[in-house]
């Protein structure tokens, strides 16, 4: 026989969950006004936040000015004893932070991979964390939880890697190894999903119900976010775009296909084309110098790959009702000769079909080799806020 759910203790922790939603949004709040935005009774409110005040979590600020019966006092999540610990585990690029709520970065530390096994690498992650806490005096007891994410597929749910190319690693229980080490929750995300999650809660897409990141120059990927919430599948491949071919008979891409977004936007295969044209091989920085003195090969290329994206939003924008789409990495920090262009295409691509709405198209809101660091932030705010694991009943 199933058990019973208790629907009262779940309501309980549902509301729990919107106030400090609302809180986290709105900044302050006095107690009449979360009533108001919430839809609960004032009653209702006054229950909750006491238990969160008792908590830790939320405390009374500044009093405001009386409209004619008690002056309101406000309430605000307390950032001072709310912390996150965040990883991003790519192939060229392993790091560690500790951020605030707010997605301030107190301290980082790259961590060493050296293609170690995966338990070998996490115990050392670990201790590299414990001198973190130690530096920014930091204590264990205030961090609501650590995010990783991860260049691979990912059941997020069970906190496991199931395959990770660039990190050579499969079907890795991560969440449950490094909990073991650190004592603390642990949640897991392919690094798309949680740069997207990051734009949710932190960065352009805070007012947006729908939304796209688009995480492009490593490979191409996508996390989606429908009605502000992250959307996933049971098999794990929600958001991969990179092989869908946007360019009929377009550039040849390493799966067998031709124009796929990935040969457009994987800076390995802007390299080799560049070096087609030209006899030159180049890296990142010598490659953004060209664009911006008007080299011709630079610009052609540009050219053709701000074709693909503005083709790939213009469409997926449409097919998935966006409101926001950040276009990560390399090409996002073209605003002239990609982002503008993209948000053209789509703009007229709409005007076209007769479909009302209008996506904005955008590069990153933070800087490329913090955004997957944001990601996993964005990440445990996400779960935190979860009405199932908000924190009302520990």
């Amino acid at each position: 026989m199933s058990r019973p759910v208790n629907t009262t203790r779940l309501i309980r922790t549902y509301n729990a969950s919107t106030v400090l939603r609302t809180l986290y949004r709105q900044g302050s709040c006095s107690r009449t006004q979360l009533a108001k935005l919430t839809g609960m009774s004032h009653a209702t409110i006054t229950r909750i936040t006491a238990k969160l005040m008792e908590q830790g979590i939320v405390l009374e600020g500044r009093v405001g000015k009386s409209t004619g019966g008690r002056k309101p006092v406000y309430l605000q999540i307390d950032h001072s004893k709310l912390y996150i610990v965040s990883l991003k585990l790519l192939r060229d690029d392993c790091r560690a932070a500790i951020l605030d709520l707010k997605g301030r970065i107190l301290d980082t530390e790259r961590l060493i991979w050296n293609e170690a096994a995966p338990e070998k690498f996490l115990t050392a992650a670990a201790e590299t964390i414990r001198g973190m806490f130690a530096r920014t005096c930091v204590n264990l007891q205030h961090i609501i939880g650590v995010g990783v994410a991860v260049s691979g597929i990912c059941q997020s749910r069970e906190g496991r890697i199931i395959k990770s190319v660039n990190l050579r690693w499969e079907n890795v229980p991560l969440a449950e190894l490094l909990s073991s080490e650190l004592q603390l929750p642990v949640f897991i995300e392919n690094d798309a999903n949680a740069c997207a999650l990051a734009e949710l809660w932190l960065g352009r897409a805070q007012d947006a119900s729908n939304s796209m990141y688009l995480k492009t120059e490593e490979g191409a990927g996508a996390g989606i976010i429908a009605n502000r919430s992250l959307l996933d599948s049971s098999h794990c491949t929600t958001g991969e775009v990179g092989h869908v071919p946007v360019i009929p008979a377009g550039e040849p891409c390493r799966c067998g296909q031709r124009g796929c977004l990935e040969a457009y936007v994987y800076f390995g295969d802007v390299q080799a084309r560049y070096a087609r044209r030209t006899g030159l091989w180049v890296g990142r920085s010598r490659f953004l110098e060209l664009v911006r003195t008007r080299d011709e090969p630079a610009l052609e290329i540009v050219s053709e790959t701000a074709e693909a994206l503005a083709l790939a939003c213009a469409h997926w924008g449409m097919l998935l009702d966006l409101d926001v789409i950040t276009i990560g990495g390399f090409w996002g920090t073209l605003k002239d000769e990609v982002i503008a262009r993209c948000q053209s295409y789509s703009e007229a691509a709409s005007r076209r079909s007769g479909i009302p709405g209008r996506v904005t198209i955008t590069g990153s809101s933070f800087k490329n080799e913090d955004a997957d660091l944001l990601g996993a932030a964005g990440l445990v705010i996400d779960r935190w806020f979860d009405p199932l694991s908000v924190p009302f009943h520990r």
